[in-house]
């Protein structure tokens, strides 16, 4: 057989470990053999190593496991990556608003007067306050600078008043449609802006050298967490210019499949009218940067109260915001269908997913959206009729399942036992048919995978809650949701998510087999090295690259 690749034999033969190749068909092997960047074959050591020539690195897992490396299906990269060049307001560093403020006066030390001072991932339920900042707080440590704090679920922001006064924002600014800005019983401005509202604060547009920064800090994170191919959920134009830049140095890490964000709103400008004139189609692109489709957003989130449900939050009579009813959004959908787009649509509440089930209904009765896998984003409350027709239009579940680890106490606070035992219903998903895709929503959360499968098992939020045992679904089903079923919302099954024959070497070595592990040890499962294109990207700090000391070549 080795005559059939040269005399060099393989690139990588990796032995003496578990293979989970997330293969239904043959899920579990005891050897991989790569070359050129490709799996050329899967199946028993003594045959794997006929595979060995001069060049040829044998990889002893020791018998560590050797599984796919994870994709990521909703995340905002370059964000997150400017969020690391940001003030880090997440909650595991900065626990109270008196934090948050020291943070922000330690960054006015050294910022010169009058520069834009922006941070990013204060959540109030985390807060020992249980609050909100206030504007007049952050004055008191930044009279000078404007200040923009973004929270984390980047639905809403606080504002100073100095950053209200450069944006022209006063208390007889009109709420803009789909946002508001917050103001107090006596009728003056508290900072606070929610949602579309946020596109009204002038913050000044990061260039090229910064995100390049940024993304160079986040690739380093991804091949960490295990994650070699991301769904970027925002595109934008600057966002291409920035993935084209590190193609062309060959230093992009991670393979980018593009929504380009649509219209405008929060702050984000619209690329719909430049896509459709260029005439961007899905599935354009490469390996590494593939154009996927259109994303539209319908609502906002709940921890900020503007997803759009049909029974008020908890203790409320707020019932959230919905963005476009059907009449608004359809036709720009049904546009960018007609022109060789997909579409992705955020939608959380039960009232949002009804509007945009609604929409691909009415689309579908003139052009077929069947076969096209749409999407719906985050999808945290559909009902049983949601579903019955997410089955009959074939939409995906781009379901956040990582959000129940991460701020599912905040969900359960917002939305009440009852309708959280439905929230993110993978199993229900499954009973239906519907393809559920697993994600984090970063830098809403912290995108470590494992993190996310253990919610979807467990149904265990970071305090121990259970929420919805109902829903839960199999490690290996949960597994899937981060690698073959990610794959299939971009027609990408048979290359990546999967350890077969003709799969792109996307891989990484880990350690514990997941399927026999104690489920409460998966939060603690650690990714030892992540492979991309057969290239080692990632190797934690105290592990090494195994090597085989046996046979005729020892690396």
């Amino acid at each position: 057989m080795k005559e059939e690749i040269g005399v060099t034999g393989a690139d990588l033969i990796f032995i003496n470990g578990i293979v989970l190749t997330m293969d239904d068909h043959f899920p579990k092997a005891r050897a991989v053999v790569v070359k050129d960047r490709t799996v050329l074959y899967v199946g028993e050591e003594d045959k794997a190593l006929t595979w060995e020539g001069s060049s040829t690195k044998v990889i002893d897992l020791d018998r560590k496991t050797l599984m796919p490396s994870f994709i990521e299906s909703h995340i905002h990269p370059s964000i997150y990556g400017l969020s690391l060049l940001e003030v880090d307001c997440k909650p595991d560093t900065t626990p109270s608003i008196k934090v948050l403020l020291e943070k922000v006066r330690e960054q006015v030390s050294h910022t010169p007067e009058g520069q834009w001072i922006i941070g990013w991932g204060w959540d109030d339920s985390k807060l020992a306050e249980k609050r909100n900042p206030t504007r007049w707080e952050l004055d008191e440590m930044a009279p000078h600078h404007p200040v923009v704090l973004k929270r984390t679920c980047a639905h809403m922001a606080v504002a100073n008043s100095k950053a209200l006064e450069l944006s022209g924002i006063s208390e007889d600014t009109p709420n803009p449609k789909g946002g508001n800005i917050e103001k107090d019983k006596s009728g003056k401005l508290t900072g606070l802006m929610q949602e579309k509202a946020q596109g009204l604060l002038a913050t000044p547009k990061y260039d090229l050298e910064d995100m390049v920064k940024g993304m160079e800090l986040a690739q380093k994170q991804f091949a960490k967490w295990g994650i070699t191919t991301v769904h970027d959920m925002s595109t934008q134009t600057n966002d291409l210019q920035l993935y084209q830049v590190l193609q062309e140095k060959e230093e992009l890490k991670v393979r980018i499949r593009p929504w380009m964000w649509a219209i405008d709103q929060n702050g984000f400008e619209g690329t719909y009218n430049e896509v459709l004139t260029v005439g961007l189609r899905s599935g354009f692109g490469n390996d590494m940067l593939k154009i996927q489709g259109l994303k539209f957003m319908l609502d906002g989130s709940v921890g900020g109260r503007t997803a759009a449900v049909s029974q008020p939050y908890a203790g409320t009579e707020e019932t959230g915001i919905l963005y476009n009813d059907v009449d608004e959004i359809y036709p720009l959908m049904e546009k960018g269908i007609q022109s060789g787009l997909r579409i992705a649509i955020h939608a959380i509440g039960d009232r949002a997913i009804d509007t945009a089930i609604d929409a691909f209904l009415k689309i579908n009765e003139m052009t077929d959206v069947t076969s096209m896998r749409n999407r719906i984003e985050h999808c945290v409350m559909p009902t049983v009729d949601h579903l019955q027709h997410m089955k009959e239009l074939k939409l995906l579940a781009a379901s956040s399942v990582g959000f129940l680890y991460h701020i599912g106490d905040n969900y359960f606070d917002k939305l009440g036992k009852d309708r959280m035992a439905n929230s993110f219903p993978h199993r229900s998903f499954k009973e239906f048919g519907v393809v559920a895709l697993g994600n984090s929503d970063l830098p809403i959360n912290d995108a470590n995978p494992w993190l996310g499968i253990y919610g979807a098992v467990t149904r265990k939020t970071s305090s121990g809650q259970v929420l919805g045992e109902n829903q839960r679904i199999s490690v290996w089903e949960a597994l899937k949701a981060y690698t073959t079923d990610a794959a299939y919302s971009s027609f990408e099954e048979e290359s990546l998510g999967i350890i077969k024959p003709g799969a792109k070497a996307d891989l990484m070595i880990v350690s514990d087999n997941p399927l026999d592990l104690e489920v409460e040890k998966i939060v603690d499962m650690k990714v030892l090295q992540t492979f991309l294109d057969g290239e080692l990207i990632y190797s934690e700090s105290d592990s090494h690259l195994y090597e085989y000391t046996g046979g005729k070549n020892n690396v």
